[in-house]
């Protein structure tokens, strides 16, 4: 009779630890995606843990969907499509967040950034943006937007990033200024548009004086309110 109780106590413990298991498995993921935003690396391809994300090469100027990952310690490389590696870190993802990852030049040098995304909804009419400066070469700049004479975004560097802010959903183009400039140094010549609840990351990109693919512009990444 006690080795019975034995094994039904041993089997409980059992079911216990893997419901457990199970409710950890399920509730600590989180989400990464990749932009590739730098001229110099060409196409690229993502490692977490050492195992190719993507079955396909990220080109310059695209980016990659979330991705689900158990919630701990990773490595990260990017590599060249040839298979250099140009990044290798590692970065901790904490559980139920999202992540994006930024490659981009600065003074011809390759670098990254990771932003823990805040994807709360905007409500009404409202959109929300955010502006990133990944140029290459452009300067300290501020950012205004259509015929406004005050800046949307003010005194950024390169590998600087705002927070989303609301935004009206309209249409217009951006101008980017030498900080404290009254003259556009680069002027959209076409309109971006915006909806209703979604969140836009809008990035200077490219390098001044190009005429080739790493011409300078702005770059828009829109997602919806399911990201």
């Amino acid at each position: 009779m006690k080795k019975i109780y034995q094994l039904a106590f041993s089997m409980s413990v059992l079911g216990l630890l893997a419901a457990c298991h199970g409710h950890d498995v399920k509730e600590y993921k989180s989400k990464f995606r990749m932009i590739n935003a730098s001229a110099i690396s060409g196409d690229i391809n993502v490692a977490m843990d050492y195992k190719n994300m993507y079955a396909s090469d990220i080109q310059y100027l695209n980016y990659s969907l979330f991705s689900e990952h158990i919630s701990t310690r990773h490595i990260l490389q990017v590599r060249s499509a040839s298979g250099s590696v140009i990044i290798d870190t590692a970065i901790t993802m904490q559980p139920n967040k999202t992540y994006s990852a930024f490659l981009y030049d600065s003074a011809n040098t390759v670098r990254y950034k990771v932003l823990e995304e805040n994807f709360v909804k905007a409500v009404g009419s409202f959109c929300k943006l955010r502006f990133m400066h990944l140029s290459n070469t452009a300067p300290l700049s501020d950012i205004k937007i259509g015929n406004d004479t005050n800046a949307l975004f003010l005194n950024y560097a390169n590998g600087m990033n705002s927070e989303y802010t609301l935004f009206n959903t309209d249409s217009t183009f951006f101008n980017a200024f030498l900080a404290g400039g009254s003259v556009p140094y680069y002027t959209q010549s076409s309109y971006q548009y915006f909806k209703p609840g979604y969140f836009y990351t809008v990035y200077l990109k490219g390098s001044v004086g190009s005429t080739g693919l790493d011409s300078l512009g702005f770059f828009m990444i829109e997602n919806s309110s399911n990201y």
